[in-house]
């Protein structure tokens, strides 16, 4: 049966950040990914875009991403109080218990608007990018009934959350509601083992510390045996969803072992550490005040830690500065009549130091104590219930203890990367493995 569709393009909705891409089905193997923003930080692939909405005092749509956020930033801040700027907004429809389409979303400067119209106004945005680009690879005229969509959801959303990403999908104007079959809602971590399976093997290990085996082609593709398996954490910005697979042959299908699961462990806990961290020095009241009083301000001390908290890394010695914009200098000093120095020396936290260029020092320590709550979860999470048995065993009886190896792993988030440094404890040896879910 031929295909009704003639392309399909995939959203990747992120909590940070956002993207699309799309295929032709007369060529499926040939993935188009969006193209590069303008815009962003110096030194920072952006293959996306941060997932930031700007809507105008009178709640029109303005801009999306990176023209939203500089927008934001360049408005002087009286101004910028009335203007309404949302970002890391994915997360609450998950958090709210009794989600519902008048579920209101709150701006950076307080005021509230239907979380529908805000999801749907960015639906839009990708909408609009996504249909000039397939019309500009695309040699005929495309009919919108020919497009299918797929937005993916984390694991852990309940079905409430995932009708109501449809129902955004359908104000935003991808599909009508009479046809529910052109918007495929997928799982991301599911999306991410199927992806995984294409992935060529020095995508995955590194090959300098074992010899090419079983399941690999020559040209460095997995095919993978009857009966393997393994599992995918797919570690967002909102959440960290797993998935456990099993590859069937000879048709080479996957079997789910485990139902996709996940949670809230996502970097933007990293985030709210350190806003928690900054309500312990200078007080709640404060922080609270400054980001009602000065929103564009915090939005920019807020990109100023992500910057940094993407150079983290476990074994880095020297401390990181986080530039304070002057605007909290000043508001400190007026609401506080005592410098952020003076603060910092009257606080306990001993981890976080002032530099004399007007930035916060965080030390190892520090870094340490913003991640490891996150980290906690993420390893506490993949403790799998039970050991998953090593798939063709010698001699072909497959029965026996399953072997266990304990590896100790570090990994570094970043926008479109994770790396992960891991050691054998029982040999010692090191295996590094680095996956960049965005090559093709």
């Amino acid at each position: 049966m031929a295909c009704p569709f003639s392309v399909v393009v995939a959203i990747d909705f992120g909590t940070t950040s956002s993207g699309y891409a799309f295929s032709f089905t007369q060529d499926s193997e040939a993935i188009h990914m969006m193209k590069r923003w303008e815009g962003g930080d110096p030194g920072v692939a952006n293959q996306k875009s941060p997932t930031c909405l700007l809507l105008t005092p009178d709640l029109r749509f303005h801009s999306f991403g990176f023209a939203a956020r500089d927008f934001y930033h360049d408005l002087d801040p009286e101004e910028a109080r009335h203007w309404l700027y949302f970002d890391k907004f994915k997360m609450k429809i998950h958090s709210t218990s009794d989600l519902t389409m008048e579920t209101e979303l709150e701006a950076v400067n307080g005021r509230r608007v239907r979380a529908i119209e805000v999801f749907a106004h960015a639906l839009r945005f990708f909408r609009e990018h996504a249909l000039k680009e397939v019309k500009d690879q695309s040699s005929s005229v495309l009919e919108g009934e020919e497009i299918r969509w797929v937005i993916t959801v984390p694991a852990v959303w309940r079905q409430p959350a995932k009708q109501f990403m449809r129902e955004a999908a359908y104000l935003a104007g991808l599909v009508s509601p009479d046809c529910p079959e052109q918007l495929l809602i997928a799982l991301e971590p599911e999306a991410a083992s199927i992806y995984c399976r294409k992935l060529r093997l020095h995508q995955v290990l590194d090959l300098s510390l074992q010899p090419i085996t079983n399941g690999f082609d020559l040209d460095g593709r997995s095919t993978g045996f009857a009966g393997d398996r393994y599992i995918v954490a797919d570690c967002g910005g909102g959440t960290v969803d797993l998935t456990v697979h099993q590859i069937e042959q000879p048709q080479g299908t996957l079997k789910e072992l485990y139902k996709a699961s996940g949670g809230p462990y996502g970097a933007v806990g990293v985030d709210l550490a350190f806003e928690a961290m900054l309500c312990q020095i200078f007080g709640e009241d404060f922080i609270q005040s400054f980001k009602a009083k000065r929103p564009a301000a915090w939005v920019d001390l807020t990109i100023a830690f992500e910057a940094r908290k993407r150079t983290a890394a476990p074994g880095r010695a020297n401390a990181l500065n986080i530039s304070l914009p002057f605007s909290f200098i000043d508001f400190y000093k007026t609401h506080r009549g005592q410098s952020v120095e003076a603060a910092l020396r009257r606080s306990n936290v001993n981890i976080v130091k002032w530099s004399s260029q007007g930035m916060l020092r965080l030390t190892q320590e520090a870094m340490n104590e913003l991640f490891q709550p996150t980290i906690t979860n993420i390893v506490k999470h993949i403790d799998l219930p039970e050991p998953l048995p090593i798939p063709g065993a010698v001699g072909g009886a497959g029965g026996g203890v399953p072997e266990r190896r304990e590896i100790r792993a570090a990994m570094q988030f970043g926008d479109t990367e994770i790396k992960v440094t891991a050691v054998d404890i029982m040999s010692n040896r090191s295996v590094r493995a680095s996956i960049d879910f965005l090559s093709n």
